[in-house]
Parts: structure tokens; C-alpha cells; sequence
């Protein structure tokens, strides 16, 4: 294959590793060995050798492990104890020996563990304890066998990566008595079975004494760790087998460092440079033959990509400024879920995902946000990170010790803070590092990105346990709803330190209706939350969060919020919640009005002293009070008031609009038609009030009061107006006969918001550890919030958009995932093979392997059953209700408190329901609907697809690849875009058609992008029809380029109208990639001269196409000039040759292929031939000479049923006017001198408006959420309405005539 023009891997990989097996991995004439496996794909990259700062570097590549089976020994522990009950982690260890060592090892870790066992003789009648007996007395009997690192050997028990290093420490025997080298792995276990194995090789490995590093000891203890480096120094020990969690540890340089396991992370391998920083070091990398994984993590985390200066920072111990370069991490500390589990030391929790930051992590977080925060300030930090010093400690005898001062860039509410006394520098810095990381996590300033989550096991292999029934009839199926783990997470504290979020609406309904801010206080501190908005009735208002610093609480205190937060909970439901202290998940309190002004959390010193402890007290000791005669006539008392006139707790409430002493209660308001047939208001009491008994002041003034309206959903941007009953509410109520809720107004109103205040949280917590479980935290929250939103939810966004563009990159991708590895498959059996990736059955049960459907949200927001975690509904009938005679005056201190004894059983909050004795089938479906939803698998499909498309919006096409494989999709052998331009093979040039001359510039100056390989466009312009080049037309190539070019347009669409609707969205991209479009594009830009065929047919179909085509062009212009609009589609009812279209997809495809599968040469393509014409002929108001037909058609997308042309005559002379009316709003008007022509002008009006205004039909349209109208349906409607505008006149105009879609002479009756 020449490699000019028929390979791919143009550019080679990655510059500065060496992955040659016979490249020299020393100096001074010393080849360490010439003897490896090697790749001969790999044989021309030219080692790494940087002197000073980094070693020379290698890779050396072994064998895939073949799939083992246990090995014999295995096998008959697992006859003793099928189920692991004894000796799990011995179990455990020696799988992971197995994988990494071999048979050998794996046996070998039994009989260490054996000898370790110590029996206990008081447990005979234990089943387990018998069963480890039976265990123990087998490995004692086991006859071990010897390591056998011969392949072809029948007895071979090791690995071929374990033989690898063995062959790399063998030609180390070379240094003689200066070798020093130092083997890096992931586990303990393999450390120090290594070990083992290593000692019992004299023959091979003579010189060699080696040390398994597996303790914290070396950290924390200064005389073990003493006495170990003098032992390296010595050469007692000169190989120490290290595990990844104590390579920050200052060793002794070594000659080589063996990274035997790779790691996602930079500054591991700093660390492997600073361990090798001697004259003749050598880093070596053990890389698995042909796993891109492997070589996606040497190109991203070693070598080039990482900078000069922090292999200078990890050096120097931190001990200097950091630099303002980027540090790439992933944050995993690479222990096992069991190793986490069974650590007993003080940890930081992340409630968001359950994740635990320990002491030996803090260091790599501190580096990831000094780094984050050098990179975002102008100024740069000149302080070190890390500054050791040695104290005396006069009360131990003057032992020396270290402290660690961590001095960070600025930007955080903690810049520097001092560690504790340690026994060694590394742990000095470690404690150094931790402190500040709990301190910041206090000050609720800590990412809890910073925290590893471990991500989701294969071997929880999921049957989906959300799922829990299925309607074989509509083929939907029915769901758990996720609950934030957050608030599970968060009461594993009993800590009475809590976390305040001061929440701020604003006053979205005017100054005369002030919203007061209030806090939330968590148990633990919530993650950084976006603003967000809520909808109230054609306004919108964003909700601001201000997080504060921990704050401790007494018990007292304690109590007083607890009492407080049932209080608001009960009386903005009107429900009789319970919940204990222990269980409650968050509490409510109200600021200081002199706080609440500035609502900023870092303007507040003391929280406890900003919270309105009065006001506190006042709800805590009744819910509502009674005026005394002495405030009846003081304005003041009835200042930012609820009042309500039945005297229970749970009851409609009024707002106080004014005191009027203007009136009293023998008089009859005009304004007020509750009161009508009554002669005034006491007579109406008389009356219409149960027990009423007069009053005692007949002249005291009234109260005019406005409804106060229950809890509403103010999430969905569409909601409307409660409709009105005909009970006539009260206007004027007498002061003498209500009560004062103790909650005030301000207050109140911004409490009616927490359910939708505190669910949108839930979402930010669900789309939070969704990322950080299955996407490594590489989407942008805000995309993936709307990725997992359903329109059925009836939120501010939802997946529609994002699903249309991750369908493209979807098929994009697939496209070039099938077209590079099958090479010999054609057009046709290339689409079938796509199907098995991107079908929607695919990816449902891609979703359901995951769990995606728990994640998605696809009711909308149910606020009638909102309920916090852990709250329960107390029984009514065991409530006391607190009459009138229950209650006391204003001045009162006497009340009634809320009855937390009496609750139902508290339930996890991920399957809460509301309890209440009477247990009715209705409440019982209320409860369900709260916490199942139904979905169809296309939901799941589309959300899956959405995801992709945000993940393409946050990090580009990489990101996207990998979340295409975080889905689970069925794509093995390819871990980043570059793999397809190494894996791809191209036909040679040999087998293709010349060109003709002049070809290959004309076309590259038409196209404004170069070829690289000259035959690939050759293969482009060449139509089956020519003998002898069957397998090298352009069908394959029409294939690739026809999904490029599907995906830059949506992008295209996508960028140039942020919040066009999908429905237009699509019509748009449906449109610019049609046949029809695409072989205009090519006539126009000449491309069709350039092609090759042998079909005279064909020629003349071409020519005359071409001909027609430029006369129709010609006309439309001509038309578009002469009524002043952008030309339309002129090619719509022309029937081209395919060819046309196809030849200008094979281009793309080659250009695509040509710049090793790079968009570069398409983007420049696409540019100056495809957006200049879409953006001239393919807009909105262009789709359609007809305007009403396409507001029909995006009307029908939207799934909107209420919207109609209503058509007016004004009179003989006036004309008639015609108005486009959605959902009772008129959204464009036009009057002409006939209905038609008027219906066609209010139309292409229309058109305008919601170009102009995107999110019109979002805010004003909640049909998707009924039964859509059918196809037919909507062609009648059309018909119809075409008709009506006629108005009986069979007319059509030459303009007419000749439109695209002829829908006037199809439609118009």
C-alpha cells in the first residue's frame, strides 16, 4: 500500500514517545533490551529525551491477556465456598492477581493469606468459620507451582505484560550495584505478590532485591520512613514495587521507573519524572498491544501534554508558584469501592454523589484548584502552593516536626491556611492540604467535582430495577422517578452545623407585593446552583442563591428551626406534615428586614444573628392570632399581613391590602358582590357565619384584603390564569372576626415558591449525579438539565432541540464508525450496519442498561403533592385544630404547638408517600403519580440522543464520543476521533479513475479546500457507470459525506437561530440536505462539469436539468426583485439526477477522508458554497411560496391545536383583514383588498414574529401535553382554511402558478 495515497495515519501519532521495542532505554552504550515484541505500525517515532527536566521515555507493548479461567485452585475453593462468605477479600485479591500477574499469583496471594489466618478455636459451630477451616486446610495442602514465563510453554501461568517487565528488569542487570528502580501499580495486592513471585526468581533475577510499598507508615512515620530510604539508598532494596497512592513520597532518584499500570492523570506521571530525574533515567510505559484506551491515556495525560512546569512544581514538592498551564485530572484516586468502604479515618463526604475525599487525596485537589484558579486571574500568583517547615516540639522532648502553610491563588473565600504538626514533609503536606480542604468545604466554597465518584459497574448489570410495569397496548412503560440522593446523603451527619443558601426572588408582581428572601439551611452543603426562573403569568422572575459558611447551631436553636420550617411547610400546603428533627433534610428561616436587603451571604458575618429570631418565635408559638381592640384601628398591625377568617390552621388566607376606616361593618361596599342581597357586611355574618354571636365593636374599621393563591406550579412558563369559581371570595373582611397568620406577607409569598424552588433544586442535584456517575462531570450541567427534560414535563426547556442535534452527531459519527471498519462493505450494507447503532431500540436499551429512564423527567411538576423528604402527613383526626378558643391575642405567648409524636413511619426519600389513616385509592395513585412516571421508549431514545448533543455543545466531538460510550452504544475499538484516521484504509490510486486535467484545481478552487490525496476526489466524481471501477465509485464516499454534511447543518441551524423551534428546525435542515437542494448547489457552483460517467443518457439528463434549472433560477429572481423578498427555492418542483446531489456528498466524504477525518477542508467547503446559498434560498420565510402552508407545518410540529386565520370584512372600499390567532393571542394581522392575499400577507407576518421571537410557542403552548391532532386532521384544517381565504374564488395568479408546492391549485376549493 503506497503510503502517500492509500494510508490514513497521515501525521503519525503522537510525537515524543517512543513505541519501539528496539529503541535504547539507556545511555553510555547500554541497551536494555533489543529483544521486545514490538508493533510494526510503531516502529519509525523517535524517542522522548529532554534533558533536566524529564527522563528519556519508552514504551514497551505486551499481549492482550487472553480471557483465564480460574486457576485449579480456584476452582476448588469455589466447590468449598461457592458464594465467597469466607475470606471475600482474599477472594477478590486474587482475581485482580490473576489479571495482572497470572495463575501463578493468584494462587501464590492464598497461601500468604493463609499464613497470615490465625483460627479461632471458640467458633467451631460458626458455618463460616467451618468453611474457612476447610480452606485453610486446602491451600496448606496445595502443591504451588513456580513461576513459568515461557509462551509456549503448556505450564505458562503468568502474563505476558508480567513477562514484559521481567525482560525490562533483566537487561537492567547492566547498572550492577547503581540500579535503582521502582515499579509503579494500581493495588496492594499485586505489589506484593509481585514481590513474592520476584524473590523466588534467582536465576533471572539475581541482582535484583526488591520492596513492596504498600504502607501508610512511610507517610506519617519519620524513623520507618528514614530507616526505608536509607535501606534504597544503601541498596538493601533497589526495586520497590509502589502503589499509586504513595508515589508523592520523596524517594532517592532511581534509574528506571516502570509504570506498569497507565493512570488518568498528569501529575502521576510528574511524580514518574521527578523519581527519575538522574542522568541515564528512564521512564518506561507498559502499554497493551493495540488498546486505544492505553493510547488515549499516554496522549492526553504524559509526554508533551503535560507542561514542563509541573513536572518543575511536583519536583520542587510544591514548593513554588504554580503555573497558569492546564492540568488535566479525573480526580480518581484508583482504589477499589471495598478499600473506600473499610477506611475508618476522617474523610469529607460529598452528598451529591456519596463520594469521600480522604487525606492522601487532598493533595491532587489542592493542585486541580490552584490550577483552575491561576488560569482565571489576569494578575498570576507568585506564591508557593506548598511551603514545609520544621518545628520543635518542646512538649515531646523537642522532637522535630513539619507544618505545611497552603497558599492558594486568589479568587475563593479561603486564600491560606496553616496545617497540622507531622512527623514527615509528605504528611505535613498532605494534612496541609486536607485542612484546607475542610475549611473550604465548611465555607461551603469545596467542588464537589473535586470528590471522585466512582462510576457505575459492569457487574451491576442492570434489568433496570426502575422499571416497573409495562402497557403492552401504547408500548410505554412505568418508571421509578429519581429522588436526589443529596438529601439521603446529607443526614448521615448528626452534626449540628448547618449550611445556609439564602434564596432571593425579587418581586416579580411589583413593589406593592413585596418576596422577601429566606434561607434554606442543609445539613450538608448544596453544590453551586445556577439561577433560575420562575413564571408568574406572562412575567418571569430569576431566582438568585447566595451560599454561606457553616454555622452552628444549638439545640435550642436547633429546635426553633425545626418547629419553624413544619410551621411554613404545613401552612403553605394546608397539609398537617410531621417530621422529626433527626429525619429532616433542610430547614426554612426568615432574615432580619435590615438583612434582607442585601441577601448576599458574604456580606453577613454571624447567620445566627441575620435570622429573624422574633419572627421565628412568633410562628413557633401560633399560626395565627387574634387583633385586640387596642391594634383594631392601627395601620401598622395590618403591614405586610396574611389575615384569615376561620380561625383553623389549614384554611384560605387573604393578603392585606389596606386598613379602611372609611368603613365599618354596617356598611354595604358597592365593590364588593359577596355581600349583595344583604343590607351589610354584619348582617351578611349574621347570616352566612356559623355560631356568630355579634361584635363587640360595630365601628371598627374594615380590612380590604386580595386572595391569596394557593401553592402553584411556577415552572412551566405556559401556565395560565386559575379560573375563577363562581363563589364570590371575600374584599372586605371585619378585623374583630379573623386571625393574623404569624407568618408575614413578604415571607409567605416567597414560601408558596419553595415546591417549585426546592424541586428545581432536586433537578440541579439529579442532572448533577448523573454526570458525575456515567459522564466523568464533562457535560455542562445547563445542556444536560435540558437534555433530560421531556416536553411533556412543561418546564423552560426541554430535550427537543439538543435531541435533534445529537441525532445528527448520532449518525455522523456511526456513519464514520461503520465506514472505517468495514472497508469492503457497500453503500447499502453500510446504512443496515449503521441501524445497529443508532436505531431507537438501540439506544432504549442502551438507556435501560444505565438507568437512564429514572433520570429523565417527563411529568410535569405535580405541586398538589409536594412534599419535603422524610415529611409524612399526620393523621387529621389526631390533630387538635385550635378553635377560636384555642387562640390568644396578639400579645399572647400562649399557643398551640405542632404535634411531632404522632407521625407515620419515615421512609427512604427516593420511595416517599404521603400516609394518612383513611389509605384511600386516591391517595394512594396521588402518591404514585409522584414518584412513577410512563415513558415510551422513544423518550428514553430521544433523551439518549439529547445527551450526545449536549455532550457535542460542552466539549466538541471527543466528549461526545465519549459519552456515545458511556451510553453503552455498541462501538468497541475506538476511544478517540483520532483512531478512525489510524484504522481507516483508503483504495489505493491505482484502482481509481484519472482525472481529467484541470480537475483537481478547478474543483479545490470551487470548493475553497485542498486534497491531500488527489484520488480520493477522483473516487468522488466517479459514477458507477464506468467499467471496471465498481468498488471504487462514489457510493461509499456519498455515504460518509452525506452524514457530515446532515451534522453541519443542524449545527449550521442549530448556532444561527439559538431558540428556533425543532419543528422549524427540522423542516429548515430537511430542506437544505434534499436531493433537489443539493443539485442545485451543485449546477450552481459548476461542480457537475467535473464528473465521470459513460452513460450518454445520463449526459443528457444532466445537461438538460442544468439548462432548466438556470432558467428557473433566472425567473425566481426576477420575481423575488420585483415584489421585494429573498428568492425562494427555485428548484422544488424539478426532479434532478440523483447523481447531481450524490457527487456533491462523495466530495465531503473525501475532503473529509483526505484530511484524516477532520472537518477542516468540509468546514471551508461548507462555508463558501453551502451557507452563503442556504442562508440566501433556505430560510423560514423561503421554505414555501405558500406562507400559510409552512405556519402550518410548524404549527403541526409544535403539536399546537389552537391556532386559526380569522378573516374580517371591513366594508366594500376598507377590504377585509385577516388575523393569525394562537391560543387567543394575536400574533400577526395584514388588511388587503381580498382575504386571500390578506391570509398570505398575516402569514408571512406571522413567520416573521416567530423567527423574531423563538420561545413564543414554548411560553404560550401546552397542546403536546393533550391528544395531538392526526395528519389528517390538520389537512382538513388546511384545506379549510385555504378555502375560507379565497372566499370561493377559484383565482390564482401567475405567481402563483408557478410556486414550489402548487398548494393553491391543490388545496383552494
Amino acid at each position: 500500500m503506497n503510503q502517500d495515497t492509500q494510508s490514513c495515519e497521515a501525521g503519525g501519532d503522537r510525537p515524543g514517545l517512543n513505541y519501539s521495542a528496539l529503541a535504547p532505554l539507556a545511555t553510555d552504550g547500554v541497551v536494555l533490551n533489543r529483544a521486545m515484541l514490538q508493533d510494526p505500525s510503531l516502529t519509525s517515532k523517535p524517542v522522548l529525551c529532554a534533558s533536566g527536566i524529564r527522563p528519556v521515555e519508552a514504551v514497551i507493548l505486551y499481549d492482550a491477556l487472553l480471557p483465564n479461567a480460574d486457576s485449579k485452585l480456584m476452582e476448588a475453593l469455589h466447590e468449598i465456598d461457592p458464594e465467597e462468605s469466607s475470606f471475600t477479600n482474599t477472594f477478590r485479591a486474587a482475581r485482580y492477581a490473576l489479571a495482572e500477574v497470572g495463575l501463578c499469583a493468584s494462587d501464590l496471594v492464598w497461601r500468604r493469606a493463609i499464613r497470615e489466618y490465625t483460627a479461632n478455636k471458640n467458633d467451631d459451630d460458626d458455618p463460616i468459620f467451618e468453611i474457612a477451616n476447610k480452606i485453610r486446610d486446602l491451600v496448606k495442602n496445595w502443591v504451588f507451582a513456580m513461576p513459568n514465563l515461557n509462551l509456549s510453554s503448556r505450564g505458562f501461568n503468568v502474563t505476558p505484560k508480567f513477562v514484559q517487565l521481567i525482560h525490562v528488569l533483566k537487561s537492567c542487570g547492566a547498572y550492577g550495584d547503581k540500579f535503582r528502580g521502582i515499579v509503579l501499580v494500581q493495588r496492594s495486592e499485586v505489589a506484593t505478590i509481585m514481590v513474592d513471585i520476584m524473590r523466588t526468581m534467582i536465576d533471572e533475577l539475581a541482582f535484583v532485591r526488591p520492596y513492596a510499598l504498600t504502607s501508610e507508615l512511610f507517610v506519617t512515620d519519620g524513623h520507618k520512613q528514614g530507616e526505608f530510604l536509607d535501606n534504597f539508598t544503601s541498596g538493601k532494596y533497589n526495586l520497590l514495587i509502589l502503589i499509586k497512592t504513595l508515589e508523592d513520597l520523596d524517594f532517592p532518584r532511581a534509574n528506571v521507573f516502570i509504570r506498569y499500570n497507565l493512570f488518568e492523570s498528569q501529575l502521576s506521571y510528574a511524580f514518574a519524572c521527578t523519581h527519575t530525574m538522574v542522568p541515564d533515567g528512564h521512564l518506561i510505559h507498559m502499554v497493551e498491544k493495540g488498546n486505544d484506551l492505553h493510547r488515549r491515556i499516554l496522549q492526553e495525560y504524559s509526554g508533551p501534554a503535560v507542561d514542563d512546569r509541573w513536572i518543575e512544581v511536583v519536583l520542587q514538592g510544591g514548593n513554588s508558584p504554580v503555573p497558569s498551564c492546564p492540568l488535566k485530572e479525573t480526580g480518581n484516586p484508583y482504589r477499589s469501592d471495598e478499600e473506600t468502604a473499610s477506611r475508618l479515618e476522617i474523610s469529607i463526604g460529598d452528598s451529591v454523589n456519596g463520594g469521600r475525599l480522604f487525606e492522601d487525596d487532598a493533595l491532587l485537589a489542592v493542585f486541580r484548584i490552584a490550577a483552575n484558579l491561576q488560569r482565571s486571574i489576569t494578575t498570576l500568583s507568585l506564591c508557593p502552593l506548598f511551603v514545609v517547615h520544621p518545628i520543635l516540639i518542646p512538649s515531646m522532648g523537642g522532637v522535630q516536626q513539619f507544618v505545611c502553610t497552603v497558599t492558594l491563588p486568589p479568587g475563593l473565600p479561603l486564600q491560606m491556611i496553616r496545617g497540622p504538626p507531622r512527623f514527615t514533609p509528605v504528611h505535613a503536606r498532605r494534612s496541609g492540604a486536607y485542612r484546607f480542604c475542610l475549611r473550604l468545604f465548611e465555607l461551603s466554597g469545596l467542588d464537589y467535582r473535586l470528590i471522585y465518584t466512582p462510576g457505575r459497574s459492569d457487574d451491576n448489570a442492570y434489568a433496570n430495577p426502575s422499571l416497573l410495569k409495562s402497557d403492552l397496548v401504547s408500548g410505554n412503560s412505568c418508571y421509578m422517578r429519581k429522588r436526589p440522593d443529596f438529601w439521603v446523603n446529607s443526614l448521615r451527619t448528626s452534626e449540628e452545623c448547618l449550611f445556609p443558601v439564602v434564596i432571593s426572588v425579587g418581586n416579580p408582581e411589583g413593589p406593592s407585593e413585596p418576596y422577601a428572601p429566606i434561607v434554606i439551611l442543609t445539613r450538608q452543603p448544596l453544590p453551586h446552583l445556577e439561577p433560575f426562573k420562575l413564571f408568574f403569568y406572562g412575567v418571569f422572575a430569576t431566582v438568585k442563591n447566595a451560599r454561606g459558611p457553616a454555622v452552628i447551631f444549638d439545640g435550642q436553636r436547633l429546635n426553633d428551626l425545626h418547629s419553624y420550617t413544619l410551621r411554613i411547610c404545613r401552612t403553605i400546603a394546608n397539609k398537617a406534615f410531621v417530621c422529626s428533627l433527626e429525619k429532616m433534610a433542610y430547614f426554612i428561616a426568615p432574615l432580619l428586614p435590615s438583612q434582607a436587603k442585601d441577601f448576599s451571604c458574604s456580606n453577613i458575618t454571624n447567620l445566627q444573628d441575620a435570622i429573624d429570631w422574633e419572627a421565628v418565635a412568633r410562628a413557633n408559638s401560633n399560626y395565627v392570632t387574634r387583633f385586640s381592640s387596642d391594634t383594631l384601628r392601627d395601620p401598622s398591625e395590618f403591614e405586610d399581613a396574611v389575615i384569615q377568617d376561620r380561625l383553623v390552621e389549614f384554611t384560605r388566607r387573604c393578603y392585606v391590602v389596606r386598613l379602611r376606616p372609611d368603613l365599618s361593618p354596617m356598611s354595604k361596599p358597592s365593590d364588593s358582590p359577596r355581600e349583595a342581597e344583604y343590607a351589610n357586611i354584619l348582617e351578611y355574618c349574621r347570616a352566612r357565619r356559623k355560631g356568630f354571636q355579634g361584635l363587640q365593636d360595630n365601628s371598627q374599621p374594615l380590612i380590604e384584603v386580595s386572595k391569596a393563591v394557593a401553592v402553584l406550579n411556577r415552572l412551566n412558563p405556559v401556565h395560565k390564569p386559575l379560573i375563577e369559581t363562581n363563589k364570590t371570595g371575600p374584599k372586605y373582611l371585619i378585623p374583630e372576626l379573623c386571625g393574623k397568620c404569624t407568618i408575614p406577607a413578604s415571607i409567605y409569598r416567597t414560601a408558596l415558591l419553595l415546591p417549585s424552588i426546592t424541586r428545581r433544586i432536586d433537578d440541579f442535584l439529579i442532572v448533577k449525579e448523573l454526570n458525575a456517575q456515567f459522564f466523568a462531570n464533562m457535560v455542562l450541567e445547563q445542556h444536560l438539565l435540558s437534555a433530560v427534560f421531556a416536553p411533556s414535563a412543561t418546564f423552560e426547556t426541554d430535550y427537543e432541540r439538543l435531541e435533534l442535534l445529537g441525532d445528527s452527531f448520532l449518525k455522523y459519527f456511526s456513519s464514520v464508525y461503520v465506514f472505517v471498519f468495514n472497508p469492503a462493505l457497500s453503500e447499502g450494507a453500510l446504512h443496515k450496519t449503521r441501524q445497529h447503532i443508532i436505531s431507537n431500540k438501540v439506544l432504549t436499551q442502551c438507556g435501560l442498561s444505565i438507568g437512564l429512564p429514572s433520570y429523565i423527567q417527563g411529568k410535569t411538576f405535580s405541586y398538589k403533592l409536594w412534599q419535603p423528604p422524610n415529611f409524612t402527613v399526620q393523621d387529621i383526626s389526631l390533630q387538635h385544630l385550635g378553635r377560636s378558643n384555642d387562640l390568644t391575642s396578639s400579645s399572647g405567648n400562649s399557643g398551640m404547638a405542632i404535634d411531632t409524636k404522632i407521625q407515620a413511619p419515615v421512609n427512604d426519600t427516593n420511595a416517599s408517600t404521603i400516609h394518612s389513616t383513611s389509605q384511600s385509592k386516591t391517595k394512594h395513585k396521588a402518591s404514585d403519580d409522584n414518584i412513577t412516571q410512563w415513558l415510551g421508549d422513544k423518550t428514553i431514545a430521544d433523551v439518549a440522543e439529547a445527551i450526545i448533543g449536549a455532550a457535542y455543545l460542552s466539549g466538541g466531538r471527543d466528549v461526545a464520543l465519549r459519552v456515545i460510550k458511556a451510553l453503552r452504544l455498541p462501538v468497541a475499538d475506538v476511544e478517540q476521533w483520532e483512531d478512525f484516521r489510524r484504522k481507516a484504509l483508503a483504495p489505493p490510486s491505482n484502482v481509481t479513475a484519472r482525472l481529467r486535467g484541470g480537475t483537481l484545481s478547478a474543483v479545490e478552487e470551487i470548493i475553497g479546500a485542498s486534497f491531500k490525496y488527489p484520488h480520493l476526489l477522483s473516487q468522488a466524481l466517479t459514477h458507477g457507470s464506468i467499467h471496471g471501477y465498481d468498488n471504487t465509485c462514489y457510493e461509499r464516499l456519498e455515504f460518509l459525506g452525506d452524514a457530515v454534511l446532515d451534522f453541519l447543518v443542524v449545527r449550521h441551524v442549530f448556532n444561527r437561530d439559538d431558540h428556533m423551534s425543532p419543528g422549524a428546525m427540522t423542516l429548515l435542515k430537511s430542506a437544505m440536505v434534499s436531493n433537489s437542494a443539493l443539485a442545485a448547489v451543485c449546477v450552481r457552483t459548476g461542480l457537475h462539469a467535473y464528473l465521470l460517467y459513460e452513460s450518454y443518457a445520463l449526459g443528457n439528463s444532466i445537461q438538460s436539468y442544468a439548462e432548466q434549472l438556470e432558467t428557473r433560477r433566472q425567473e425566481e429572481h426576477q420575481k423575488a426583485v420585483r415584489d421585494g423578498r429573498p428568492p425562494g427555492q427555485y428548484w422544488l418542483d424539478m426532479e434532478p439526477p440523483k447523481i447531481l446531489s450524490d457527487v456533491v456528498e462523495s466530495i465531503i466524504g473525501a475532503l473529509y477522508i483526505s484530511d484524516g477525518f477532520t472537518s477542516d477542508g468540509v468546514e471551508f467547503m461548507f462555508k463558501k458554497i453551502l451557507e452563503p446559498f442556504y442562508d440566501q434560498h433556505v430560510t423560514v420565510k423561503t421554505l414555501s411560496h405558500h406562507p400559510t402552508k409552512i405556519l402550518f407545518e410548524i404549527m403541526q410540529t409544535q403539536g399546537c391545536q389552537q391556532f386559526s386565520i380569522e378573516k374580517e370584512k371591513l366594508g366594500e372600499t376598507l377590504g377585509t383583514r385577516c388575523d393569525v390567532i394562537v391560543h387567543d393571542i394575536i400574533l400577526a394581522s395584514a388588511t388587503e383588498s381580498t382575504g386571500y392575499i390578506a391570509g398570505r400577507m398575516a402569514s408571512t407576518a406571522a413567520l416573521d414574529a416567530l423567527e423574531g421571537d423563538p420561545s413564543f410557542m414554548a411560553h404560550n403552548c401546552s397542546c403536546r401535553n393533550r391528544t395531538q391532532m392526526g395528519k389528517k386532521d390538520y389537512k382538513n384544517r388546511l384545506e379549510k382554511m385555504l378555502a375560507d381565504l379565497e372566499e370561493g374564488q377559484n383565482v390564482t395568479t401567475e405567481e402563483d402558478h408557478n410556486g414550489s408546492m402548487e398548494v393553491d391549485q391543490q388545496l383552494v376549493k
